[in-house]
């Protein structure tokens, strides 16, 4: 996951949900791996607050100490445990967010600096004009981690799109196109098939 991609919180009162699934759900290995937490014990941190009866922030405000010292960014990684418990739990489907949108993501490790790549990627997605129908922003604007590059516009419709570089080793980065806002999951499938385009553009 990237920064682009952490879910937004909301304090609204949770809809009647199923009860809590076991194992592993889809989206919880990059948590296990980052944090070195099993699924089980973080999924038993949110069970033992009050589970499905807590909202999403008050979910991620339950697991963020467990993840302290673990992950630099432990507030980052509580809101991707909290999107997949809330999946595992059926309060949301995959790729919705807590407010209710849709968001999905394609990425690529390439060799390359990290400065270069970001610009190769603003160039394609500013020449497709148009991704799965929602139009590009011709503006768009860039800002700078110590971890990450970024580059971030909007898209028809009120969705938005960022683009995220991480430098790895080895003189490769790690590319992450990211559209938010999205209406459901059919545009968000149709976006993910523009985006994964664009990634695999770059080479």
């Amino acid at each position: 996951m990237s920064d682009a991609q952490a879910p937004r919180s909301s304090d609204a009162a949770p809809p009647a949900t199923a009860p809590p699934a076991t194992g592993s759900p889809d989206g919880a290995a990059p948590i296990e791996r980052a944090t070195g937490l099993d699924w089980p014990t973080i999924a038993a941190a949110f069970n033992d607050a009050g589970g499905a009866a807590l909202t999403h922030a008050e979910l991620a405000r339950t697991v963020e100490p467990l993840f302290t010292d673990r992950v630099d960014n432990a507030g980052w990684w509580a809101q991707g445990a909290t999107v997949v418990y809330e999946q595992s739990i059926g309060r949301r489907v995959a790729g919705q967010s807590s407010a209710g949108d849709f968001q999905v993501a394609a990425s690529r490790t390439l060799p390359g600096a990290g400065g270069e790549l970001r610009a190769r990627a603003v160039a394609e997605v500013l020449a497709a004009e148009h991704l799965a129908g929602l139009s590009v922003g011709s503006g768009g604007r860039e800002s700078d981690t110590p971890k990450r590059l970024y580059w971030r516009t909007g898209l028809g419709g009120g969705a938005k799109l960022a683009v995220s570089v991480e430098p790895k080793a080895d003189d490769r980065c790690l590319v992450t196109l990211t559209a938010t806002g999205l209406d459901s999951q059919e545009q968000r499938e149709e976006v993910r098939t523009a985006l994964r385009a664009v990634v695999g553009a770059l080479g």
